[in-house]
């Protein structure tokens, strides 16, 4: 397993990370997919609630600090990917692109990790593909989505949890603004790809306010969305003492309701989650969006703040 260092900009560290494959099971009965691929470990985002920095205590490294500063971009593994991919389609299995790790990170500029994995996609037929993004970048592979659409299932959902630019420079320092990622929904919606929003997660206290829910949801649809998908924050270690911290920092207001609030949780559930859920199907009814993780493509044509509550 190779750990070269490829490059360093902007703070971030990038290795090499040999790979026999691309592509990895998943077997938790929570999960709408059965295998994942995330062409990187680490993610340069730098989102503060990224719940999959515990990955990197797989490559040896404890406490997560690294997980946004030394970021590792897999090489090889061509052939059992590709394999693998034939095996996943005679099954009619979803694969699902960036579950941990954004695939479209900035590193993916230099490294096309994610755009050497779609065109062996683009090389079968019959598969069923799901991408999950923040980047913008999204949109350099259109010529690969056109093609994998037109052979496959396949649909993109962009990650977008609030309308506030500022607030979003605050959790998501590296992740594109809000009007870029509604662009990059319209651009493929205009192109025949089927483009839904993941609205996940949402942050009690800070993203569920309904004058933003409301305008997010709206902005979406108007840029053609019709399905949406939403989730409430994950916190475990050691992502959990991380945004307990940085939230101390930004918004210390609202630390001792999240301490009471995740106490022995890693999801909120009971009062909190169904009050959320109200409110989010009303808006989304509003705004004409269907609800669900959308894992099948449409067919183609010849109030005041609750308190927290776990």
């Amino acid at each position: 397993m190779g750990r070269e260092a490829l490059s360093e900009r902007g703070g971030v560290t990038y290795r090499e990370l040999e790979t026999r494959s691309l592509l990895n099971r998943c077997d938790s009965p929570r999960m709408p997919f059965r295998w994942t691929v995330n062409p990187y470990r680490g993610c340069a985002m730098g989102c503060r609630y990224c719940y999959a920095a515990y990955t990197h205590e797989f490559m040896g490294i404890k406490g997560g600090d690294e997980f946004h500063s030394t970021v590792y971009a897999k090489s090889g593994g061509e052939t059992e990917t590709a394999r693998r991919l034939s095996v996943v389609r005679g099954r009619g299995e979803l694969v699902a692109l960036g579950t941990a790790t954004d695939p479209y990170q900035p590193g993916e500029a230099e490294f096309k990790v994610t755009r050497r994995f779609l065109e062996l996609v683009a090389r079968q037929r019959g598969l069923r593909l799901s991408i999950t993004t923040k980047g913008a970048l999204v949109l350099r592979d259109l010529d690969l989505l056109l093609r994998i659409h037109e052979r496959s299932s396949l649909s993109v959902h962009v990650s977008l949890i609030s309308p506030r630019a500022p607030l979003l420079r605050a959790l998501e320092p590296w992740a594109p603004p809000p009007e870029v990622r509604i662009e990059v929904l319209r651009r493929l919606v205009e192109a025949g790809i089927v483009a839904g929003l993941s609205l996940a997660p949402v942050l009690p206290l800070l993203t569920d306010r309904e004058a933003d829910l409301d305008e997010l949801l709206g902005r979406v649809a108007a840029a053609g969305v019709k399905r949406m998908f939403w989730n409430i924050l994950f916190l475990r270690s050691p992502t959990r003492e991380k945004y307990l911290r940085w939230l101390a920092g930004a918004f210390p207001q609202h630390l001792e309701a999240y301490e009471r609030a995740y106490a022995g949780h890693v999801y909120l559930k009971g009062r909190y989650r169904d009050w959320l859920r109200g409110r989010i199907g009303r808006l989304r009814e509003k705004h004409g969006l269907q609800d669900g993780f959308p894992v099948e493509p449409a067919p183609r044509a010849p109030a005041v703040q609750l308190p927290l509550w776990g």
